[in-house]
């Protein structure tokens, strides 16, 4: 090689040493710890005051060894930084890369191996005249592979001002758009995302504008945001409906012990032939919908719930507390139909009204506090010991009026005709609103899926199925006023109908009595003596204003009469409800329960019911309340069945009260998890804790728990190596996925 080209080569290397060996001109030096190397990267090589750019922290591991992400999982810490900048400058929220499933049977951990680049946006200031400007930071992680070391570096560089625009490295371009291609990104256009609980599992659905193209090579997981919503080694299971993504995942046992989250946070990964891609995902909170599609589509099994409201509204009128009132409505149609047939479909119409303006009343208000936060189902208002007192002094009063003790016209039942105000058409409408007040501490069959559905819905599907409880209630009375000859059975108006009116008063008189017990359960036995002594202080007053009150006395004793009964009325709620004497003691809340066989229920707990069903037991949830009626029908037709009891112990079930009598937020939680917002609702558990429980009717006999009972114990017995051991005893299975459903069969998530 001759002497020229020595020179050549020689001006060659220096100019590449000079020249392109700073490769990255403004990167801070490589700061190690044992086994990981931290370096802080600018994308640009000057920055303009005012505009923001973008800076990298790599993180670069040694084989076998990893960091962790925003949320590490069962283990480690998630990479920290503490920014140090010059006065004005400030530093956005770190970017995360799509995290990797790092599993650790039985454990398992979100992070990354080989190389990370976290990004961050760095803003100047708009006046900055300092020169150049010190970016540094002090990063902290935990570095693990067979065992976990904690890991530190500090990281600074110095970048200059440009007075034009900031300079882009050519050299790190390409490092910083794969940075950015491997960040989540956010959703398309179109897409819907909401999540749900149901049968003890975490769905999560993601709705597209067009179908799905995925196939079951495809591997797919939902990395959440924050710890404690899914158990992080659990299987996802994915299944696709058209345009629909499912996403089956088991809930951590902190999500089951405590409240479950408005919103569901995080990345939707998804890898197809070694190409990860990712999405952010903000899922709001929302109940098993009747349509089984996207949000707010009406379709066939939502008319099922509607129909299902109506039937519950039909029902409604043989309890006890509304019988009355409308059989008082039905002699008013007699009456009228007599001289003006017409007529008789108008105050139909009215009634209806009533009661449907009710039902909208109570559904809006019920809407409104739960959208305050508040846990609350139907029937929630005889949680009040306020409003079970006003109900109680409402139904004595109507006992009392049909007694023929006093009179306003007719009762509350047909308020007073003389009233102008009230004359008429008026009269029938508030007799719809009286019937649907007095329904309120009544819960009929086929009322608690509907009425949950619709309070975990939008408006519109609550309006549709509070207007469908509405009309089934309205509907006897309507269908009687359009067609008054079905009535013409009936004697001719007379005498009859006054002691038919008397003979009415008893159930309302039985309604009380009901209220009476179901107030001494929400506060004990003083508050009930208070409210004894209050109904008979209330009791006196309408006799004297029966006796003194009417038309045939002096203004002075009527105007005494209902003074006296103005005051009898503040003064007796007042001792009944405030215990302005002596605080009133309550009860306490979720006593245990005995049985017709003397099997002891024990009071619910999530903790407890964890508990049990980690240690493989099989539990019988009851959600109860004091005020259900149809929960006491089934507790003594079927619950307490000998029969059923001795399956019970035979199988080795818990069975679990959950007492609702009085506000419990954390059962209102878990029937809110089951798309349930009332009682009763019954949860039979299986030994198998990754199973969903069964979710029994509303309306039990003993065939029907027997027969529950039978198929979980056949289930069981069927499955792999499993057996009904010599005394009844459960045996577990082997195969945790003998039980799931055609539905549950899906593809596996792989982890990504």
């Amino acid at each position: 090689m001759n002497l020229s080209k020595v020179v050549a080569v020689g001006i060659a290397c220096l100019g590449q040493f000079f020249f392109l060996q700073p490769l990255y001109p403004l990167a801070s030096p490589p700061a190690r710890s044992k086994h990981v190397e931290a370096r802080l990267f600018s994308e640009v090589d000057a920055f303009k005051p005012g505009e923001a750019f973008t800076v990298a922290l790599r993180l670069t591991m040694d084989p076998g060894w990893h960091t962790y992400w925003m949320n590490p999982g069962d283990s480690g810490a998630a990479t920290t930084v503490e920014w140090e900048l010059p006065p004005g400058f400030q530093a956005g929220p770190l970017q995360w890369p799509v995290p990797e499933l790092l599993l650790t049977p039985p454990l398992a951990s979100y992070g990354y191996e080989k190389e990370v680049w976290i990004l961050a946006q760095i803003q100047p200031p708009a006046h900055w005249t300092g020169g150049p400007a010190r970016l540094g930071a002090r990063m902290r992680w935990v570095e693990c592979a067979l065992q976990c070391i904690p890991g530190h570096a500090e990281v600074s560089l110095e970048l200059p001002a440009s007075p034009t625009q900031a300079v882009l490295d050519p050299g790190l371009a390409v490092g910083f758009a794969e940075a950015r291609a491997r960040l989540p990104s956010p959703p398309p256009e179109g897409w819907q995302s909401r999540f749900r609980m149901e049968g003890g599992k975490l769905i999560l659905e993601v709705h597209a504008q067009e179908r799905w193209d995925l196939k079951d090579s495809d591997r797919i997981r939902f990395f959440p945001l924050s710890g404690g919503i899914i158990r992080n080694a659990g299987s996802q299971l994915w299944s696709v409906h058209g345009s629909t993504l499912l996403i089956q995942m088991e809930p951590d046992s902190q999500l089951l012990a405590g409240a479950l989250p408005q919103n569901l946070s995080g990345v939707l990964a998804i890898e197809r032939e070694g190409k990860r891609s990712g999405w952010r995902i903000e899922a709001p909170r929302w109940a098993p919908s009747p349509s089984g599609g996207k949000p707010g589509a009406p379709s066939r099994a939502l008319w099922v719930s509607v129909l299902g409201a109506f039937v519950g509204g039909l029902l409604l009128n043989l309890m006890p507390c509304v019988l009355p009132v409308l059989s008082l409505k039905v002699l008013h149609i007699v009456e009228s139909s007599r001289d003006q047939p017409r007529r008789a479909l108008l105050h139909g119409l009215s009634f209806a009204g009533g009661v449907l303006l009710s039902f909208w009343v109570l559904a809006f208000l019920l809407l409104v506090l739960r959208g305050l936060g508040k846990q609350l189902g139907w029937g929630f208002q005889l949680q009040s010991p306020g409003f079970v007192a006003s109900m109680t002094f409402l139904f004595l009063a109507i006992s009392l009026n049909l007694f023929g003790v006093f009179e306003i016209g007719a009762g509350l039942g047909r308020l007073e005709e003389r009233v102008e105000s009230l004359q008429g058409l008026a009269q029938s409408f508030v007799g719809g609103v009286l019937a649907a007040l007095v329904a309120s501490p009544c819960t009929a069959p086929f009322m608690g899926a509907a009425v949950g559905i619709a309070l975990h819905q939008g408006i519109l599907v609550n309006l549709l199925i509070f207007t469908g409880l509405g009309l089934g209630m309205a509907f006897p009375l309507t269908f009687l006023s359009a067609f008054p000859r079905l009535l013409h059975w009936l004697p001719k108006p007379g005498p009859w109908m006054e002691t038919f009116k008397q003979l009415l008063g008893f159930p309302m008189l039985g309604a009380t009595l009901w209220l009476l017990w179901l107030y001494g359960q929400l506060r004990g036995n003083e508050g009930l003596f208070r409210l004894l002594v209050s109904l008979w202080i209330l009791s006196f007053a309408l006799w004297v204003y029966g006796r003194f009150g009417h038309p045939g006395r002096s203004y002075l004793i009527r105007l005494s009469a209902r003074l006296l009964l103005l005051a009898a009325v503040i003064t007796s709620y007042g001792y009944a409800t405030t215990g302005f004497l002596t605080e009133v003691s309550k009860p306490a809340e979720n006593s245990p329960a005995q049985g017709g066989a003397g099997l002891t229920a024990i009071p619910f707990s999530r903790a407890r019911l964890q508990e049990l069903r980690s240690k493989g037991v099989p539990v019988f949830v009851d959600f109860r309340a004091a005020w259900c009626l149809t929960c006491q029908v089934n507790e003594r037709i079927a619950l307490e069945n000998p029969e059923v009891q001795r399956r019970f112990r035979e199988l080795g079930i818990v069975w679990m009260v959950a007492d609702w009598t009085n506000p419990n937020e954390e059962i209102s939680q878990m029937l809110a998890q089951f798309g349930r917002s009332g009682v009763p609702f019954y949860l039979l558990y299986g030994p198998d804790p990754s199973l969903p429980p069964e979710v029994l009717p509303e309306l039990l006999t003993p065939g029907i728990v027997l027969q529950a009972l039978d198929k979980l114990a056949a289930q069981w017995s069927r499955s792999r190596g499993s057996t009904v051991a010599a005394q009844g005893k459960i045996s577990p299975p082997q195969d945790p996925n003998a039980l799931a459903t055609p539905e549950a069969k899906a593809v596996p998530g792989n982890a990504p």
